[in-house]
């Protein structure tokens, strides 16, 4: 092939065969797992010839490698057989590389480069893979023997692979850390049809490719690992093993799934206003949706699961906006409206956390309505205010000190705790000792919090007198002094006020019904809504709780 000069070089029915005496250059025992050094680039034969294999047999029972070759123009395996592990290693394929009805073994590409475009037609198989290789097409016709009707000159998008299989088989496919050049057209890897035993893809970036499995199934294993996409899968008619398939939802997320049509154009996606016009596509794209939710649940993958289910769910609604545009209905619209509260409140079920997220906040919400409603519970309204003011004033003009203020209010208590106090005292000799015994730490815990205030109140006493006698810099420090103090007590009647609110809008959402609701006037009518509302939201996170937990 390297010496010969014309257009074309061909083989044809002709058995190629390897000698371990004289093609030792190309056993396999030569290093094909790491990267080719600078010595392999400079063996490096060009191969300038279109080239030909047609009803040729490779070497059934050995294993070979084709190393360090750059093939220049196409190259096409046509009815051939045998390739038991027929290894190319640093190889350049700068028009492609055909497979088109052959049965061989095993066919191994390492560390080589395909420009253009690779096509694979009825081939039986039992294995292909791409290990650290480079792929990379144009806008520009193949210079190919072939041709199968997609070769189109200047397009926006252009095959990378073309997989179409019919009645044959392909035992395994696998490409890893392989390297997908960007170019200026869309490359398309494109499964049509066929059996697959196992196909793999291992961390490789298809940010500027689409990967589209149209007719086809996968019976054993399916693997998608650390891959990253920017345009959806295609799924048309795409079957895959349900208990044996490893694709982590999160490399889809943003992307999702797709039925293509026509590459030049927008796939049909989740988003897509045509797909809930059209009952065919919406059913095929949600058959496919399904089948990945199914696998994700089956394997217990729930985060993939509930993350599928969403974009699901997201076709539904809508699906249910579409109908209500075209024949408006009562029951179309609040279907529409509670799958779009349903995606808000929780994700659809799947985050019992966000709803109770959003629960709270309505809570917080009724409370900040009742925090400008009196309550019963705390009794701070307008005429307690003006009540708390007068006794300020009376403090300022009068000579008594803040122990006398604290002390009048519970004059009551005082005289019930000192006539208590006597009646033991009178009572020691008609009663048992440690009946008399018990009576002190009863008045002594009666007593104690008086006890307490009153040596507060006189040891923070600063006013000693009336404000009038005050001579200038003492009003000074005892203004501040008060006007801090008072701000102090704002604060603290403000945050009694916010628990009291708090605890009745939590009182009032989950229903627990603590006797009769301390509120009048509007806030009440507030109070049975927000009852209701808590009703109904905390039906929904209990179901979607319980959902989460039964599938975990």
């Amino acid at each position: 092939m390297e010496n010969c000069e014309k257009e074309y070089y061909g083989l044809k029915d002709t058995e190629i065969y390897f000698d371990y005496r004289t093609d030792s250059l190309y056993a396999w025992y030569h290093p094909r797992n790491i990267k080719p050094t600078d010595k392999d680039k400079q063996k490096e034969i060009n191969i300038f010839p279109k080239i030909l294999f047609l009803n040729c047999k490779l070497p059934a029972i050995s294993t070979c490698q084709l190393r360090n070759a750059v093939f220049h123009n196409n190259v096409v395996f046509n009815d051939c057989e045998g390739a038991i592990q027929f290894i190319f290693y640093n190889c350049t394929f700068k028009q492609g590389v055909d497979f088109l009805h052959s049965d061989f073994g095993n066919i191994a590409f390492n560390y080589c480069s395909i420009l253009q475009r690779t096509v694979v037609n009825d081939m039986k198989m039992n294995s292909m893979s791409f290990l650290n290789c480079t792929f990379s097409t144009d806008a520009k016709l193949v210079k190919s023997p072939y041709h199968y009707g997609f070769e189109k000159e200047n397009q926006t998008y252009q095959y990378l692979f073309r997989f179409a299989q019919a009645d044959k088989m392909i035992n395994s496919i696998s490409f890893s850390y392989c390297k997908l050049l960007p170019t200026e057209v869309k490359p398309i890897i494109f499964f049509y049809g066929g059996k697959y035993d196992v196909i793999n893809f291992k961390e490789i970036d298809f940010s500027n490719s689409i990967i589209h499995f149209a007719d086809c199934s996968i019976k054993e294993s399916f693997t998608v690992e650390k891959c990253k996409f920017e345009w959806p899968i295609g799924v048309y008619r795409f079957n895959f093993p349900q208990n044996n398939t490893s694709f982590n939802w999160q490399q889809l997320d943003s992307v999702g799934l797709g039925l293509y049509r026509d590459y030049a154009r927008p796939p049909t996606t989740y988003k897509s206003d045509t797909l809930f016009s059209d009952v065919y596509l919406f059913n095929e794209l949600n058959s496919s949706y399904r089948k990945f939710f199914s696998m994700y649940r089956t394997q217990g993958y729930m985060a993939s699961a509930n993350a599928c289910y969403k974009q699901m769910k997201d076709m539904e609604t809508g699906r249910y906006h579409y109908l209500y545009g075209q024949h408006p209905s009562i029951d179309k619209w609040f279907n529409w409206r509670f799958n779009q509260f349903l995606k808000y409140f929780s994700e659809y079920g799947t985050n019992p956390v966000q709803s109770l997220v959003i629960s709270m906040w309505v809570i917080l919400a009724f409370a900040g309505i009742y925090f400008f409603f009196y309550s019963d519970w705390d009794g701070i309204n307008r005429p307690f205010l003006i009540k708390q003011h007068r006794k300020i004033m009376e403090y300022f003009r009068s000579e008594q000190n803040l122990e006398d203020f604290y002390t009048k209010n519970y004059i009551e208590d005082f005289k019930e705790f000192e006539d208590y106090k006597k009646e033991m005292q009178k009572s020691k000799l008609e009663l048992p000792f440690f009946i008399v015994l018990l009576g002190k730490p009863l008045y002594l815990l009666s007593i104690i919090r008086h006890k307490i205030f009153s040596f507060i109140y006189r040891r923070t006493e600063i006013l000693q007198g009336r404000w009038a006698d005050l001579k200038p810099m003492r009003k000074v420090v005892v203004g501040v002094t008060v006007s801090f103090s008072l701000i102090i007590y704002l604060i603290y009647l403000g945050v009694v006020r916010a628990i009291n609110s708090i605890t009745l809008s939590i009182n009032a959402f989950s229903t627990l019904g603590f006797g009769a609701i301390p509120v009048k006037g509007v806030s009440r009518y507030i109070t049975i809504i927000e009852g209701f509302l808590g009703w109904f939201l905390l039906s929904i996170f209990s179901v979607s709780l319980i959902s989460q937990m039964l599938q975990s």
